[in-house]
């Protein structure tokens, strides 16, 4: 496993805020267990690991949090409870800190087979949790440590580490969310990482490369039919003003096609 990496960040707004509060109750409810921070934070954590000023951050508010097994469910369950956290069915727990302000957390988990998609499995004393096959993969490699010191848009500070999927994996990610959702936010995120793949090429990255296998396969295959979508004037789906469509079609030719 590498070190971590240290960013510093300006919260820009009270949404940020609750974003940066869910990472960090995240990580102390962790206490050791495997996890990955996903969606929308994990693309924005990776963009101050790997900074490009072609791509724009996409705000959110949920932490999601991927955790290594299902046996691990219970333990931050209760360590979420202990914080304060109010549990909502079995994967979310959330915190009102102020009108309007929730901090929200989702747990995901893995799933191995051949079933795609969202499917919740029970965890006893938990409820029920959604899992995904996409996630058992991005567990078979080890994450980005980062250490994150954040000054909030109310005034205080946070410090906390974290851990988010590399660049190839947290693409993996995205595709299969585009594949299952065709939402903007989606695409905006895989243009995002795409961008930070043609400014950093000494990332680890295999899916140009020839006699591709499972998910990276798959992976292209999402992927690939967007070059030619993309590259209309109107496209069957939304596309985000900050998503420059030939320009994000172009990436996908030039880093998501085995040569």
């Amino acid at each position: 496993m590498t070190d971590p990496h240290k960013i510093y960040t300006l919260s820009t707004s009270n949404a940020d805020d609750l974003g940066y509060r869910g990472q960090k109750a995240v990580a102390e409810a962790a206490e050791g267990n495997d996890y990955r921070i996903v969606g929308g934070h994990m693309v924005r954590l990776l963009l101050h690991v790997y900074p490009t000023t072609n791509a724009i951050a996409r705000s959110t508010v949920d932490a999601d949090t991927a955790i290594g097994s299902l046996e691990i469910a219970a333990p931050m369950a209760q360590n979420f409870l202990a914080q304060n956290f109010t549990k909502k069915g079995g994967n979310l727990f959330y915190q009102d800190i102020a009108p309007e302000q929730r901090v929200e957390i989702n747990l995901l988990a893995p799933r191995t087979g051949p079933a795609p998609g969202i499917r919740p499995q029970t965890v006893p004393g938990v409820g029920q949790i959604d899992t995904l096959p996409e996630l058992d993969y991005i567990f078979h490699y080890d994450p980005l440590i980062v250490d994150v010191e954040v000054d909030l848009y109310n005034g205080e500070k946070l410090s906390y580490q974290t851990r988010i999927p590399n660049l190839e994996e947290t693409l993996v990610l995205k595709a299969f969310a585009w594949k299952e959702r065709v939402m903007g936010k989606d695409l905006a995120d895989l243009h995002t990482l795409l961008e930070i793949r043609e400014a950093h090429p000494e990332a680890p990255w295999r899916l140009n490369e020839p006699h591709l296998i499972g998910f990276r396969k798959d992976t292209v295959r999402v992927l690939q039919p967007l070059v030619k979508e993309l590259s209309k004037k109107l496209t069957p789906f939304p596309v985000p003003d900050t998503v420059d469509k030939r320009r994000c079609a172009a990436l996908i030719s030039k880093h998501c096609t085995p040569e």
